[in-house]
This record gives structure tokens, sequence and C-alpha cells, in this order.
């Protein structure tokens, strides 16, 4: 049901058909804009897309929903709930490897696990802390969040050697951020507190929540695919009757009455020059000063999960963790920790005999460049022997035996991806002064030159990085869209 149908049909361009996107062109369709969506990619969806060459469909986008404490309702959960997508809860259980490869005690595991995450609590308290009393300018800037776990580990009653591991395990952290832990900013850790409330991870895939999310615009938009925006001309300050003109790879001219770039960060970084006139000065800082980590995943199916001996029974650890491995040297000199998580913990008929690698910094940089461009063949063995000596290692495991072989290998390569600004998300390192700012500039867009940002990058503080942030920052960007033709519309 239209509000309020906007007088003449204000015409909005969207360049970008992601998550951001399409929710900001269900606001404004439903507030009576005309819409086209601008689209670089021969699909809808941006990052959330999937893959068939496991045999099963998997997310090579995202796969988690994390959810918060507000009492709100979380949007992406609530359409998880009502597509019927099935949602999977982890359980608490671990397997943790020490760097010479030999499994830790589960009570030492649970202990430095649980350890680590109150630190990691206390890190996030003290960044909030400092950004209530100062702006966060009590805590230097090139402070990691791993300097904080460092110094607090130095305080706990822990033997060397447990104080060595827990140090250790707190390089997961990177595989949240996408970058290191050293790279993490304790300034800015407030801003990557995961939402506080449960975190799930989709059975199935995101395409239900994808198709519920898209309709309004496939059925009211107009939406151009195979079409690459490669200049943005506006104009300089708002006034009757001007228009914002682009112009696709292939020399069309399209003229909006606004226009709202869903471009990821990366692509932003990589593009500044399509802006004509230039981004104001405040805007281009806040681009150039926001850093893109590199998240990368790995799949690797088996004939069967012959790492559980109870098929009907979650007892397996959910999440396997490799620290620092010294036994890797042929294939990871750089000791890159290593982390799965086990799908074959999923319910009947999403379970799958499948671990999934999450890669980040740069291990995923060097995977994805070993293998990019490789035939199907060559990637296969390239990825078995980098990840052999980790699920090598798992209970059950007997090179002889065929359900140890792995019989398909997925990867994504996110870093070539020149649509996706070849990079994953927005992540907050050490040495940015004012992250909060960059992002409230980018929330804010350039009115005055009807153009406007949305995108994880765009999206509440600790939202950022989440398929929320990009849906809550499209919604946003719409609304202050219908705010100002409902403020100016005798001058329009």
């Amino acid at each position: 049901m239209n509000h309020n149908p906007v007088e003449k049909r204000q015409h909005i361009g969207i360049i970008g058909a992601g998550v951001s996107g399409l929710r900001c062109a269900d606001i404004l369709l439903s507030h009576g804009f005309s819409v086209t969506i601008i689209e670089a990619r021969n699909r809808l969806g941006g990052r959330i897309c999937q893959s068939d060459e496991l045999g099963y469909t998997v997310d090579i986008g995202p796969n988690w929903i994390h959810t918060w404490d507000s009492g709100e309702v979380h949007p992406i959960w609530k359409l998880a709930l009502e597509t019927g997508t099935p949602l999977h809860h982890w359980n608490e259980r671990q397997l943790i490897y020490n760097s010479v490869g030999v499994s830790l005690p589960d009570d030492e595991a649970g202990k430095l696990s649980s350890l680590l995450w109150e630190i990691i609590g206390e890190a996030f308290e003290s960044s909030a802390a400092a950004n209530k009393r100062d702006n966060g300018r009590s805590i230097p800037r090139e402070e990691s969040m791993y300097d904080f776990v460092k110094r607090r580990a130095g305080e706990q009653a822990l033997d060397s050697n447990e104080r060595e591991l827990l140090i250790q395990m707190s390089e997961m952290w990177g595989a949240y951020v996408g970058e290191p832990v050293w790279k993490q900013s304790l300034r800015f850790a407030w801003m990557e507190e995961c939402c506080g409330g449960e975190e799930m991870f989709v059975e199935s895939n995101y395409s239900a929540i994808l198709n519920r999310i898209s309709q309004p615009a496939r059925e009211q938009a107009k939406i151009l695919l195979n079409t690459e925006v490669v200049s943005v001309c506006t104009p300089e300050r708002r006034s009757p009757r001007q228009k914002v003109e682009l112009t696709t790879s292939e020399g069309n001219i399209h003229r909006f009455d606004e226009v709202v770039m869903t471009t990821p960060l990366g692509w932003l970084q990589k593009h500044p020059d399509c802006f004509w006139p230039t981004l104001p000065l405040k805007t281009s800082a806040a681009i150039k000063n926001l850093k893109l980590s590199q998240l990368e995943k790995v799949f690797i199916t088996f004939p069967s999960a012959f790492w559980m001996t109870d098929m009907n029974e979650d007892t397996f650890p959910s999440y396997t963790n490799w620290l620092t491995p010294s036994y890797a040297e042929g294939t990871n000199p750089a000791r890159w920790p290593q982390e799965v998580w086990n799908l074959a913990a999923f319910a009947t008929p999403n379970k799958q005999p499948t671990l999934l690698f999450y890669l980040y910094g740069d291990c995923s940089r060097y995977i994805v460049n070993s293998i990019h461009g490789k035939a199907k063949e060559e990637k296969h063995a390239f990825l078995q022997a980098f990840f052999y000596p980790y699920y090598s290692r798992l209970p059950g495991f007997h090179a002889e035996n065929q359900a140890c072989q792995p019989k398909a290998i997925l990867a994504t390569e996110w870093l070539k991806d020149e649509f996706c600004g070849n990079g994953s998300y927005c992540n907050f390192q050490v040495g940015i002064e004012d992250a909060d700012q960059d992002i409230l500039i980018l929330r804010d867009g350039c009115p005055e030159r009807r153009l406007w940002f949305c995108g994880e990058h765009a999206a509440p503080f600790e939202e950022c990085g989440t398929v929320a942030g990009a849906y809550l920052s499209g919604e946003s960007a719409a609304k202050k869209i219908v705010g100002v033709y409902e403020g100016t519309m005798q001058d329009e």
C-alpha cells in the first residue's frame, strides 16, 4: 500500500541490486516513487548468492544471522521465520589443537575459551567506556584488541603454556572481522560487538530470504541487469529540475531525480573518479579511511562424516581450531591458524558431510591468489594439499579409507570480484581516527547533490558488515529521500 504517493512520481535510480538496494527500493516503491535498479551482475542479491558445485546448494556469501538484544525484532531473523528458512544453533563444544597438532583436553579448552570471551567482553566494555568518556581518545589509535588480550592474559593466574595458548586462541577473532586480531582497533572495538543476541547459522541457504526481500522490486521496479555504471554526474547543489546522470559502460545515459549508491566499500575505494564533480572532501575521506577486510570460505565435502561416531546426535564439537600450526611448513610456513564448522551437525535434509573452513587476512589472499584462474582439478589438488594437515587430525581419519578422501572442494574468490570491490566488508583497523564519524558521513550521503549511500558500510554501528546492516541502511536511505520530498514538494 502506498503512503502519500509522491506527486509527479519522482524517479529514483539505485545502483546495485544487493540487499540494501532491494530494501531501499521496497520503501521507495511503497511511498509512490518510480524506481530503476541498475545492476552490473546478471542476477539479484549481490554478495548473497549460492553455488551447486558440491552437489548441493550452499551460500558462498553470508551464512550467519547475528541478532541483537535490544528488544526490537531483528529483520533478517524475522524474514527467516516468515520464509521457513531453517536455522541452526551450534552446540557449545569445541575442539582445539595446539601448535604441534595435539588436541587440548576438553576441560582446558573450555576454561581458556571462557576466559578469552571474558577478556573480549572486557575489551568491548573498555572501548565503549572510552567512547562515552572522550570519544575514544584515551585509547591510542594504534592500540589493537590483540594488545588488550595480551595485557589481560599476563594478569591471569595462568602458567606460561596456558597464557601462550590463550593468546593464540585470540586469533580466532580474525574470522569475525576478516583480518587478524592485531589489526583490529581497540578504540573502535565497541563497533564490532556482534549485536549481543543469538547467533544462528542458515542451514539451507539465503535464497528464500532474498526472494522475499526482492519481491517488491521484481514486481514494481524497473531492473537493468548486466549494466555497469561507470560515471555518476551530480549537480553541485540541489535546485529544481536538476537531475543526476548515470553513464553505463555501453555509453547509455540515465537521468534520475535522486541516486542511491549501494556499491560495496571496496568498489567506492577503487572508483573515486566515477563521480563528477568529485565527492565532498569529508565523504571521500570517509570512504578512504574505512578499511576493507578479506574473508573467504572453503567447503570440503567427504563421502561421509568420518569425524562423527553418531550421525543422529549433535555431540561432535561444532567448532574446531588449529592454533598456529608448526607441522605444515611446506604448505603453511606463515603458520596461519585454521578453523572449521561442522555442517554434518545440521538437521535432515540439510545435514552434509562437509567441513567449512573460514579464512581471513593474508591466508585468504594467499589461497585465492593461488587458485584463481586454475582448472577445477588444479584447484582441488592445491586445496586438498593445503588443508590435509588439519582435517587429517580429526578423530576417525584414516588415510587409506575412501570416506576420508574429499570428493568435492569449493573455495570462494571474493578477492577477485570487481563488483564486490575485491574484498568482503568494512573493518575498523588500528590507525583509524574517527571510524564512527566516517560511518555517519556515509549514512548522511550528499543530499545537496541528490546522492545517497547505503550498504553494510553505512549501517547502524554494531551492524556494519552484516546482512541486517545492509538491509537497515537501505531502509534508512529510502526514508531520508522520502523525507526530502515530503518537506520540499513545493520547491520541487
